[in-house]
C-alpha cells in the first residue's frame, strides 16, 4: 500500500481520468463526428444511386474531416494543458502533503499564459509547457490522417460492393460508435495516451534535479510495464540527454545507462518498441533471415506512458525514508530498517 498522502494521489489520478473522458467523449467525440459526417454526406451526395466518388468529391470529404478535427484539436489543447496542471498538483501533493480538492475542472486555466501567471512558471517552464501541448496536438493530427484514410476506404468499398446509403451509414456507424470500431478505437487511444503523457510531464516538471520517482502501474498492466515500471525507482534529471544513436563504445553505453535509470520532461518511446528483433527490409515481413537484433536505442525504455493507452504514473519517493518491497509496494523505513538498508544499497547507492 502506498503511504501518505495516498488520498491526494488517488484524487488527482481520478481527476486525470475525468480529463481523459472529457477529451475523448466530449471534445473529440467520435459519436458527434459520426453525426456531422453522415449529415454532410447525405446533404451533398446521393448515396443510394452513386456509381463512384470522383477524386474531387473524395477531396471534399477529406477537407471536411480535416476541418472538423482541426477545430476539435484546438479545443483539446485546453484539456491537455489541464492534464499538465493536474500532474503538477499531484507533484505538489507529494512534496507538501497538501491535498487540493477541485470542485470543477473547468476552473483550471485554459491557456499557457494563464497557467504561467497562476502557478508562477518561469519563462523556460512556460515554453516547455507550450511545446508539450503543441507536440501532443501535432500527434493528434496523425489520427486525423488515419481517420481520413479509413473514411475514404469505406466510401470506395461501398461503391465497389454496390452498397446503398443505408449500408454506408451503417459502416460509418460501426467505425465511429462501436467500441471496437477503428475510428473510435484510434481516437480513444490517442486521447488517453496524450493526456497521460502531458500529465506525467507536468508531474516531472515539479521535481528537483536528483529527486527520485517510482512507477505505479494499473492491475491490468502489460508485461513490459509490470516488469520495467511498476515499483521501479528512477532519478529525475533536468537536462535532456543528447542523441546517442550514432555514438560508439563507452560514450554510447554511458547514455544508454541514463535512458535506463533516469527520467526527464519529454522522455518518450517514439521510434522504440518492446520487441527483441527488427526487420531489415520492412517489405519482406518477419522471415528469419530478415530479422536482426535491435540496438539499445531501439528498445522501449521506462517512461510514462510507455506505449499507447498506457496508464502508468510516476509517484514521488524519498529513499531516505521509504523503500520498495518485493511486491512493488512502498514501505516506510521504520517498518524494517534492515530491508530498507539492503534496498537502499542495491537501488540508490549502486
Amino acid at each position: 500500500m502506498l503511504i501518505s498522502p495516498l488520498d491526494g494521489k488517488i484524487l488527482h489520478l481520478k481527476e486525470l481520468g475525468m480529463i481523459e473522458q472529457i477529451l475523448f467523449e466530449e471534445v473529440i467525440s467520435p459519436e458527434d463526428f459520426y453525426k456531422e459526417l453522415t449529415s454532410f454526406l447525405k446533404k451533398n451526395y446521393d448515396l443510394d444511386s452513386r456509381a463512384m466518388f470522383t477524386t474531387q468529391e473524395l477531396e471534399q470529404v477529406d477537407s471536411f474531416i480535416k476541418n472538423y478535427f482541426t477545430t476539435k484539436i484546438n479545443e483539446a489543447k485546453v484539456w491537455l494543458l489541464r492534464a499538465y496542471v493536474m500532474g503538477r498538483y499531484l507533484a505538489h501533493t507529494d512534496l507538501t502533503g497538501n491535498i487540493f480538492r477541485l470542485g470543477n475542472l473547468s476552473s483550471l486555466p485554459k491557456y499557457v499564459t494563464d497557467a504561467a501567471k497562476q502557478y508562477g512558471l518561469s519563462i523556460e517552464e512556460a515554453m516547455a509547457l507550450q511545446q508539450a501541448v503543441e507536440e501532443s496536438a501535432v500527434l493528434m493530427t496523425n489520427t486525423t490522417q488515419s481517420t481520413i484514410q479509413t473514411v475514404r476506404e469505406a466510401l470506395v468499398e461501398n461503391v465497389k460492393t454496390r452498397g446503398d446509403g443505408k449500408k454506408l451509414i451503417g459502416k460509418l456507424r460501426e467505425l465511429c460508435k462501436d467500441d471496437v470500431g477503428e475510428i473510435n478505437r484510434n481516437w480513444k487511444r490517442t486521447a488517453i495516451t496524450e493526456a497521460n503523457y502531458i500529465f506525467n510531464n507536468g508531474f516531472i516538471s515539479m521535481q528537483e534535479e536528483g529527486a527520485y520517482v517510482v512507477g505505479l502501474s494499473m492491475p491490468d498492466a502489460c508485461g513490459f510495464c509490470a516488469a520495467e515500471i511498476n515499483g521501479q525507482v528512477f532519478k529525475v534529471r533536468k537536462d535532456i540527454p543528447p542523441d546517442y544513436t550514432t555514438m560508439k563504445g563507452a560514450e554510447y553505453e554511458k547514455w544508454a545507462k541514463v535512458w535506463e535509470t533516469e527520467i526527464w520532461v519529454g522522455k518518450n518511446n517514439y521510434g522504440r518498441s518492446t520487441s527483441n528483433r527488427k526487420r531489415i527490409d520492412k517489405h519482406r515481413g518477419n522471415k528469419e533471415d530478415n530479422l536482426r537484433e535491435k540496438e539499445h536505442h531501439e528498445h522501449s525504455m521506462p517512461v510514462c506512458p510507455a506505449h499507447p493507452e498506457c496508464h502508468c504514473r510516476w509517484v514521488g519517493i524519498k529513499p531516505e525514508f521509504m523503500w520498495i518491497d518485493e511486491h512493488g509496494q512502498m514501505r516506510a523505513r521504520v517498518e524494517d530498517e534492515d530491508k530498507w538498508q539492503e534496498w537502499y544499497e542495491n537501488t540508490i547507492t549502486n
